[in-house]
């Protein structure tokens, strides 16, 4: 039987039903994925906020305004437990959601003389901040991701994470473990207001980081931040080897 519709009636006809029975679709990606800044974050410095800035790892079309919303709530959530990064922290900001956002900056906004400015000038990734007062030299403390170490495509706490520190204003960013070695934890010591950062090794090179990996320590003075020093030398412990 003909079609009683003409060809362009029919063919506008057959888009419509097609497009009602797709309710989502994959978001176009080009080089860079499109940049969410978040909401703001009051941390506790006088009128200082932060904006965690980043992306969707997973972007989709949305019609539903919900789902719009819920896609684009990217930040850090307030941690207060003493079990899972910084043991130490006064307290903690996680992005708990490292799977589905990647967090690629923090803006600094200061209500009373309108500045802002960008954490960090090259390209990283923060898992999370904690705020440290209790230093004499108040400092946050940032786990920050640099490389894609095992090649999937995302930034988090499976690769090489560093610690890095700045002051309370974001100002001043320190790096101090090395990119090629996973920051475990810290010990911290008031009286000298030292730490010493426990990293890992990839010692055997295969893009992981597990229970076979070497541990290493790094001194670094609170005082006066900067690359961590290692306390055990190479001749050392390679004297130690069995």
């Amino acid at each position: 039987m003909k079609s009683l519709l003409p060809p362009a009636a029919l063919f506008a006809l057959t888009l419509s039903f097609a497009s009602c029975g797709q309710q989502q679709q994959q978001a176009p990606i080009g080089d860079s994925l499109a940049l969410i800044i978040g909401d703001p974050l009051d941390y506790g410095v006088e009128n200082i906020l932060m904006f965690p800035v980043g992306a969707n790892y997973n972007p989709v079309v949305h019609e539903n305004a919900d789902e719009i919303a819920k896609l684009s709530k990217i930040g850090f959530t307030d941690n207060m437990s003493s079990s899972l990064n910084d043991r130490w922290a006064e307290k903690e900001y996680i992005n708990i959601n490292e799977q589905q956002f990647d967090i690629k900056n923090i803006l600094f906004y200061n209500q009373r003389t309108g500045k802002t400015f960008a954490l960090l000038k090259d390209t990283l990734h923060i898992l999370s901040f904690a705020i440290h007062r209790e230093f004499k030299k108040p400092l946050i403390f940032y786990r920050i991701v640099k490389t894609d170490i095992n090649g999937d495509k995302k930034y988090n706490s499976d690769d090489a994470v560093m610690l890095y520190c700045s002051n309370l204003h974001g100002d001043s960013l320190t790096q101090l473990t090395p990119e090629t070695e996973r920051f475990l934890d810290y010990f911290y010591y008031s009286d000298t207001q030292m730490i010493l950062a426990k990293t890992m090794i990839d010692g055997n090179r295969d893009s992981t980081f597990s229970s076979t990996d070497e541990t290493n320590f790094r001194e670094v003075n609170l005082l006066a931040p900067s690359a961590g020093r290692e306390i055990f030398s190479k001749s050392l412990k390679d004297s130690l080897r069995f």
